[in-house]
């Protein structure tokens, strides 16, 4: 099985069940009833448009909401498959300018989630009410409020739910697993980018991209399959806590690097836990510098070694490393100086019996990632009530808004072969050498366990790139995890920092 199939799960935006086993290992008596099930799906609302207003920091914003479905064809114009969106574009202006606003696609990672955790908890116009420091659930029944930082006061926003995702899905007779895969979705997603730009004549308007986790994955293969088949050339790719290389997060058959990138993340961890001794706790800001400063270092040279490097060496790097993440030195060792996400979750908060989360290393609990338990419930909540509710969305349907991994739901399709792991840096590459003006935002969270920012990082020191092409990337890290804008001081920063890329001549 290749890395990246061997990750489809440890990139999920949730902790999820096992989504579907592969195609090929299901009987073909289930693959029969999958089919049967997807064929007595309700019918789609089509498009419902609203209108509506908010106060962003004092000031009026008018709106207009669409939310609805586009219909990919084939070649000879047969439906293939219905795309749930929701889009907002800003009606309070001259008509002229408002057809050449700045237009950012949305969507999120898995594969197999849905847009509502960059739609309802950063950039649209109305956003679920969580605590501010995003570390604990609220109660049920969840609330929404208007978006003090939504991006929409700077460009018009469009929320792609992938198929098998949200309301999108496979039209009858269609097989969902024909969406399922890196250069399917990427196919598919482009073909709505293009109608969705044509049917609203913006092909003047400027265009960014943006994508959480695998979407990071998503976008720049996007970015480069619109140039090459389609002719449209992006000004942006916006990445929040993304990747684009599965070497730096699996660490298979003698692979050390994703070793090297987890180590400033676990550190930050157990900082904000205040597991570390008292002069690295003085300074969160140094105490990063040194992790990753050791990890580019001496931690990467003594992993290098594998069994030659010197025993006196062995130990000092253990110590060092126990110093930074408070495991005890002799679980290093006896870990052969590689430690892991999952074994520094459980042994952080070993004492008081608690697990950390692996999205956001700032909650704990009990069993499993308690930072998706924080999130799951609100998130869903909200989206069904904001969808449906005549005052919001007023989607009418009783089709389920599929958070995370809907019917059909299949394995995903890498397109690689065997012992490869799936990396577009390469592509990213290929896109701005033809398209010199596209430029590169990349948002990190300090305790994000799951794709952590030195494992971007590294792939992006490894791109083949100009000095000239290197200024095209703005870097920001926040405090927080995976979703580091359900911490509202970083939601505010983060949305400044977003409008000012786009804002960028």
């Amino acid at each position: 099985m290749n890395r990246s199939a061997v990750l489809f799960s440890s990139v999920m935006l949730a902790a999820l069940p096992a989504l579907v086993r592969a195609e090929a290992e299901q009987p073909k008596e289930e693959k029969k009833e999958e089919k049967k099930a997807e064929e007595k799906v309700e019918p789609s609302v089509g498009e419902v448009v609203t209108n509506h207003e908010i106060i962003v920091r004092g000031q009026k914003l008018s709106y207009r909401a669409t939310a609805g479905m586009m219909k990919l064809t084939k070649d000879y114009g047969e439906p293939r498959a219905e795309v749930f969106h929701m889009a907002y574009q800003r009606t309070d202006g001259e008509a002229a300018t408002l057809a050449k606003r700045p237009v950012c696609f949305c969507f999120n990672g898995g594969p197999g989630s849905s847009s509502v955790w960059l739609h309802l908890g950063a950039f649209g116009p109305r956003r679920v009410v969580l605590p501010a420091e995003g570390v604990t659930a609220p109660p049920p029944p969840y609330a929404l409020t208007d978006n003090q930082y939504t991006l929409l006061g700077d460009c018009d926003l469009v929320f792609i739910d992938p198929v098998s995702t949200g309301l999108s899905r496979p039209e009858k007779g269609e097989e969902a697993h024909q969406f399922h895969g890196y250069r399917e979705d990427v196919e598919s997603l482009g073909d709505f980018v293009r109608l969705w730009i044509t049917k609203h004549e913006r092909w003047g308007s400027a265009k960014y991209l943006m994508g959480e986790s695998y979407g990071g994955i998503r976008g720049a293969g996007l970015a480069e399959h619109l140039q090459s088949r389609h002719g449209m050339y992006l000004n942006g790719l916006i990445v929040v806590s993304g990747l684009f290389d599965f070497k730096t997060l699996s660490p298979e058959d003698q692979n050390d690097v994703p070793y090297l990138t987890w180590l400033p993340g676990m550190s930050a961890v157990a900082h904000y836990h205040r597991k570390l001794a008292a002069e690295l706790q003085a300074d969160f800001a140094g105490t990063q510098r040194r992790a990753v400063a050791f990890a580019r270092g001496r931690y990467a040279l003594a992993l290098g070694q594998g069994s030659h490097v010197p025993e006196a060496e062995r130990q000092e790097v253990a110590a060092e490393l126990s110093a930074l993440t408070s495991v005890p030195v002799e679980v290093i060792l006896r870990r052969n100086l590689r430690l892991d996400p999952g074994e520094f979750r459980s042994r952080l908060l070993e004492r008081e019996d608690l697990v950390i989360g692996r999205f956001d290393g700032r909650v704990a609990g009990r069993t499993g990632d308690p930072s998706y338990d924080v999130v799951f419930g609100a998130f869903s909540g909200a989206m069904n009530q904001y969808l449906r509710q005549p005052a919001e969305l007023n989607y009418q349907t009783d089709r389920p808004y599929e958070i995370l991994g809907g019917p059909g739901m299949t394995a995903w399709n890498y397109s690689l072969a065997t012992n490869e792991y799936l990396e577009v840096a390469s592509t990213l590459a290929k896109a701005m050498n033809i398209n010199p003006a596209l430029r590169v935002f990349i948002a990190c969270g300090y305790h994000d366990l799951a794709t952590p920012g030195e494992a971007i990082d590294y792939t992006v020191r490894h791109m083949d790139l100009t000095a000239e092409q290197r200024t095209h990337f703005t870097w920001k890290h926040y405090d927080g995890g995976h979703m580091m804008y359900t911490n509202l001081p970083s939601l505010e920063k983060l949305s400044a920092d977003v409008a000012t890329f786009v804002k960028q001549p």
